[in-house]
């Protein structure tokens, strides 16, 4: 007589797994709707003991010889979705805390009324204020905020000023830039960082830049604060980060200029290397201004 074999019964791995979720998820969003400093992104991070309960889940039907096991798909798919939907309600507060219509209001006015402060700063100086072309303020709350829209420790508020040149020098530049800054520091106004600069749309000249925290200058002459200022040359519409560039640039033009008129005047022919290099040199001067040997002794 041939033994009955004994059908094995289905266990579906997942649906308690997602039972617990359910439970757990309509539990915590009730505390998180009742109690406000309930943080819900901490218990979030926990969410892994969810793969620990599908293992055991798995581990215990296994051993029995009588089960047959299968993943209900369709109760992990409801415990993910659950999931994200615990998630979207911790993190919905703290995005509109980041970015929502309050935060950036607050945002707006300090910066306007930083900008205010500083003009009035400069009321005493005249000649300063006459070469401060723009001034932006420019705020970033790094601190925790929980709807506390306030300057705090750890924030930035940054100050971008536009001076009006032409400046002889980067040292001249520094010592307007200090100014600046010490009218910010003898107001108050509180600036952690500022960035200078002065003819930027020049076509041909000088642009300066000065970037540095609060604290820097404390202690430095205007000639140790210009050692940081950076420099960008411009000609023919074209800028150079270093003066020798910009000469190089100017004499490649001008020998090509030479080069071009000597041909023209001589049947095809290219002008030496010596005539080349000292007309090249008598224009330079002419167009940057600087003495020749020749004018110097006239």
């Amino acid at each position: 007589m041939d033994e009955q074999t004994t059908p094995k019964k289905v266990r579906r791995v997942g649906s308690i797994a997602f039972a617990l979720v359910l439970i757990a998820a309509g539990v915590l969003l009730i505390v998180y709707q009742f109690v406000p400093q309930f943080d819900l992104l901490k218990i979030l991070k926990f969410s892994p003991v969810i793969l620990i309960a599908l293992g055991i889940e798995m581990l215990v039907y296994s051993a029995r010889p009588d089960v047959k096991v299968k993943f209900d798909w369709l109760a992990m798919l409801g415990t993910a979705f659950t999931l994200c939907v615990v998630g979207t309600a911790a993190l919905l507060p703290l995005a509109i805390s980041e970015w929502g219509p309050a935060r950036n209001y607050a945002q707006t006015r300090i910066e306007s009324q930083k900008a205010d402060a500083m003009y009035s700063a400069l009321t005493p100086n005249p000649a300063l204020k006459a070469k401060t072309d723009s001034l932006s303020v420019d705020v970033w709350f790094n601190h925790d905020t929980d709807g506390d829209y306030t300057l705090q420790s750890g924030d930035d508020c940054i100050l971008d000023a536009a001076l009006r040149g032409p400046y002889a020098d980067a040292e001249v530049f520094a010592a307007d830039c200090m100014a600046i800054m010490q009218a910010a520091a003898d107001n108050n106004i509180g600036f952690t960082i500022y960035r200078f600069s002065a003819d930027e749309d020049t076509d041909d000249g000088v642009s300066y830049y000065l970037d540095c925290v609060a604290s820097y200058p404390a202690g430095l002459t205007a000639a140790q604060v210009a050692q940081r200022v950076q420099a960008s040359y411009h000609y023919d519409n074209n800028s150079f980060s270093s003066e020798a560039d910009r000469d190089d640039y100017i004499r490649r033009q001008l020998q090509n200029e030479i080069s071009d008129e000597y041909a023209d005047q001589h049947d095809g022919a290219y002008p030496d290397e010596k005539y080349l290099n000292e007309e090249t040199e008598r224009r330079f001067a002419e167009r940057t201004g600087m003495a020749t040997p020749e004018s110097a002794q006239a």
